[in-house]
């Protein structure tokens, strides 16, 4: 029987006839050296007609046993600029550290806070003012009485107001915001008992139901002297 397909085809057919059972029975692709382009085609031709469908999609595999570890990458890149950081300068010792454990005010640093008085038929009042950090050397101290005329503060060395307390160097200035029944008067002469520490104001004033005052203070640290 092969010889009488031989014999119709040819040699140069039958190879074509094979190649192409062969391709369409395996579903392989088969490279056509040595066919001409028309037996090529043929080729093409009789193996898609006798091509089988394709069947479903089998199964995944099982998975297969991990890799094993690749070899260490190459160091990577320096940093920003190719630099490392350097160390930035030390600052300045704090007011309450080992270097200075006396908690001192430094030279030109201001402080500021509140004062306030309240009582019933009292003829005196002592309101104090006590600062967080030692003021070396002693402030000198300037209260600001409101002239009833002008409403204008005046005193050395205290350019500030109630609502912005300031003092310049070696000052301490006590500005009044707000005062409530009889007539007052401030005594400068209550600076005790350590100035460098704060200070006691005295408020003399006509016994009355009830009395009141308030207000703030500013001091500015001076330079120490030699």
């Amino acid at each position: 029987m092969f010889s009488k397909v031989h014999n119709k085809l040819g040699t140069a057919g039958l190879v074509v006839a094979v190649v192409a059972l062969v391709a369409a029975l395996t579903g392989a692709a088969f490279a056509a050296g040595g066919l001409t382009k028309q037996e090529e085609k043929q080729v093409k031709k009789i193996a898609k007609k006798y091509a089988g469908k394709q069947g479903p999609q089998g199964p995944v595999g099982p998975q297969g046993p991990a890799g094993a570890k690749g070899d260490a990458g190459a160091p990577g890149a320096p940093g920003k600029d190719g630099v490392d950081g350097s160390n930035g300068v030390d600052g300045e010792d704090g007011a309450c550290s080992d270097a200075n454990p006396v908690c001192t005010l430094p030279p030109g640093a201001t402080l500021t806070g509140y004062w306030s008085y309240f009582g019933t038929g009292m003829e005196y009042a002592f309101p104090s003012i006590s600062f967080p950090l030692r003021v070396v050397p002693a402030p000198s101290l300037a209260y600001l009485v409101e002239d009833e005329e002008s409403a204008e503060a005046i005193a050395e060395g205290c350019p500030g107001t109630a609502e912005d307390p300031q003092a310049d160097p070696g000052h301490l200035c006590v500005y009044p915001d707000n005062f409530t029944g009889n007539a007052f008067h401030f005594l400068a002469g209550q600076y005790r008992p350590d100035p460098t520490s704060g200070v006691t104001l005295e408020f003399f004033m006509e016994p009355g139901e009830a009395n009141s005052g308030r207000g703030t203070w500013a001091v500015t640290a001076a330079e120490p002297t030699p």
